[in-house]
């Protein structure tokens, strides 16, 4: 996926304030008009492309375009005879969506992190639950038995929809199949970003998926719960990450912490997490992300500024799948040479138990380097993700 210009960077702030709000006309609109300018932007790569060869892989590649198995071409083709989608009868082809995936997994450290599954086409998904065991040693007796029963549950995929808006003018269709493929994977990848990081991350549970920061014992209302209480988090010396966030984690010792998920908000990562883990080295070169316990930091946008979550990636399940077909939105006619679809992918998505991920306000951190901590081999250490 290229990168955004500042118009889109605004649009796509637009689409996220709308999805915090609940504003389902404001987020159509603001995705209507991003839509727009991702086409416009392709429409303008595709006339520098006349005298290229759309062959050559490598040209497609720079392009971002894909070359197409023989089932998306049979599928764009009809979409592009039919003029839209409304007239296509096939499904989209289940490998278009595992691209979106792809992209949004190399893209996007926090969905690159979590349990995040391609559920299309499964309306149950199988999890274990942590606080059971799944193993006896001796008779299996009726109450073993239901123990065991007990360390795997089901999870509904088809209980919350998130719908991207696909407006397709008729000089799109006209670019042809891979095109056409590249502007539905935008719009697709863009859409499911935004939504699915804020639902990680803060989702309230109403019509939507559990956030990491949602306190799951407190009291629900009207179907969302509540936030967590934020511990203050004064530096991040060796005492106090391993007080305050490993030892937790552990949950009174039943298990192991190999290492620990970090997210911030990007703005809280350069200004408190980044210079309290730089560390200059014997040889006079900086050295950044040294913590005194195994964590990876990454970052996102959907974190509120001042605050930090710290859990084991494992312990968020989020399956999201697609209908893999495209309708016709009767409710979104916005310029008449043009039809708007609706791509709907339906997700379910919680921490494992209350306990999994640990909120902190990080507004009075002392960004103070951990003392005690002497770097003198500066390749042990690498970038956090951004």
């Amino acid at each position: 996926m290229k990168n955004l210009d500042a118009k889109n960077v605004e649009l796509k702030e637009m689409m996220k304030n709308a999805i915090e709000s609940g504003d389902s006309e404001a987020f159509a609109k603001a995705q209507f008009e991003f839509a727009k300018e991702i086409e416009s932007n392709i429409l303008q790569e595709a006339k520098q492309t006349m005298n290229e060869n759309l062959n050559d892989q490598a040209v497609m590649a720079k392009r971002g375009l894909n070359p197409l198995t023989a089932q998306e071409l049979e599928y764009y083709n009809e979409v592009i005879g039919g003029e839209g989608f409304a007239g296509t009868e096939k499904l989209m082809p289940a490998t278009i969506f595992d691209r979106v995936f792809e992209d949004l997994r190399l893209e996007h450290p926090l969905l690159s992190e979590i349990d995040f599954v391609n559920t299309t086409a499964t309306t149950e998904w199988i999890t274990r639950n942590n606080d059971v065991e799944a193993a006896w040693w001796g008779k299996l007796t009726a109450e073993i038995t239901k123990k065991l029963e007990m360390a795997f549950k089901k999870e509904k995929t088809e209980l919350y929809k998130l719908s991207a808006f696909v407006p397709v003018a008729k000089a799109m269709l006209d670019l042809g199949p891979q095109w056409l493929d590249r502007f539905v994977r935008e719009i697709l990848f863009e859409s499911m970003a935004i939504a699915l990081e804020l639902a990680i991350v803060a989702g309230t549970g109403n019509e939507q998926p559990i956030g990491m920061i949602k306190d799951l014992s407190g009291s629900v209302v009207e179907g969302v719960y509540p936030d967590k209480t934020a511990v203050a988090l004064e530096n991040l010396e060796p005492q106090t990450l391993g007080e305050k966030i490993m030892a937790p984690l552990t949950k009174n010792g039943k298990r192991t912490v190999p290492s620990v998920l970090i997210v911030v908000n990007p703005l809280d990562y350069w200004k408190k997490v980044f210079p309290a883990t730089t560390m200059l080295t014997t040889d006079g070169t900086f050295v950044h992300g040294v913590m005194p316990i195994p964590a990876k930091v990454v970052q996102s946008v959907a974190v509120t500024e001042g605050k930090l979550i710290a859990g084991m990636a494992k312990d968020y399940f989020m399956g999201v799948g697609s209908t893999q077909k495209i309708d016709y939105s009767d409710h979104y006619k916005f310029l008449e040479d043009e039809r708007t679809y609706i791509a709907k992918q339906y997700a379910n998505g919680h921490p494992i138990d209350n306990d999994s991920f640990l909120l902190f306000d990080i507004s009075g951190l002392d960004i103070t380097p951990a003392k005690n901590v002497y770097v003198t081999n500066a390749e042990d250490f690498h970038e956090p993700e951004a």
